[in-house]
This record gives structure tokens, C-alpha cells and sequence, in this order.
């Protein structure tokens, strides 16, 4: 099987995109992630994969907090600019700071999930993070931005 293929058929299955964010020695980091899943409801706990060449790698693996933004429809771009190798993500971006995590929360999004650290697994090229969810805030007037065969697609909520 080639990765090509690999990446095909998984790109059947839509997801929603998020980004992860995190506040460690003295940065912000961030990346876009569409491995963000809910795992357990007792307790409350979601995941979310990243790759072990990631440059924000070392901030995730060192800090015991992290927050999740659920990116609203009209948030490709900041999708695309998540998703990038940029130095200073945040600099050009509209956040606050997540009052249980201290991690940033992208302004705008449709939901928010600020967690702790509650394990880490290593898979192939890449760890699985499970955190535990501290607090949530969701703006029941968006709806998600969903990524599927490549392309963002939204949705209508009535």
C-alpha cells in the first residue's frame, strides 16, 4: 500500500478541525488538528495525536495543560494558518487566554475545551495525547468547520 492511498481513504471519513494550543516556556504554540476525538465521559476526557517531528512537540510533551478550540465555519484560514511551520503562529491571530488552562483560545470558534494532561502514548510516527477536561464554553450560534477529501465543507444548523 502506498501513503498516498493510506491518506485517500482515510480522507473519506469528515472530520471536524480544531486547533490545540498550549503556553510552555514562555511561548504560545499551536497547530491544527482534525485527530481530535472525545474518548470518555467519566471521566472527561478527548484526545488528539500529534507527530513526534512537529515543532511544537516539545511544548506538548512538557506541559501539564492544553486547549482545544473547535473551529467555527468561517475559520478555514485560520486552519490554513495553524496548519503551517510558521515561527509565531499567534502573532497575527485573535485569541484569549484560557482562564483554567493558560493556553490560547482561538476567538471565534464554536467551542472550547481547556484540559490537563492525563497521558501520552507513543504510536508509530506520532503520540497520542488524552487530556482531561477542566472547562468547556460552546457558542451554540456557529457551526463547525469540517474537513473531508481534502476540502472544508460546513454545515447548516437550524
Amino acid at each position: 500500500m502506498q501513503s498516498s492511498e493510506f491518506k485517500e481513504a482515510v480522507g473519506k471519513f469528515p472530520t471536524g478541525i480544531t486547533v490545540v494550543s498550549t503556553a510552555y516556556d514562555d511561548k504560545l504554540w499551536g497547530f491544527t488538528a482534525n485527530s481530535f476525538v472525545s474518548v470518555s465521559l467519566s471521566p472527561f476526557l478527548v484526545s488528539f495525536c500529534i507527530n513526534k517531528q512537529a515543532g511544537s512537540f516539545e511544548a506538548f510533551q512538557s506541559t501539564e495543560h492544553f486547549a482545544i478550540s473547535v473551529l467555527s465555519e468561517d475559520q478555514g484560514d485560520i486552519s490554513n494558518h495553524f496548519a503551517t511551520h510558521k515561527e509565531d503562529k499567534f502573532k497575527e491571530i485573535n485569541y484569549d487566554i484560557g482562564s483554567a488552562s493558560n493556553a490560547p483560545l482561538i476567538s471565534g470558534a464554536a467551542s472550547f475545551i481547556e484540559c490537563k494532561k492525563h497521558n501520552m502514548f507513543e504510536c508509530g510516527d506520532h503520540f497520542i495525547f488524552v487530556g482531561e477536561a477542566i472547562s468547556t464554553k460552546v457558542d451554540k450560534k456557529k457551526s463547525p468547520l469540517l474537513y473531508f477529501a481534502r476540502s472544508y465543507l460546513n454545515i447548516k444548523q437550524d
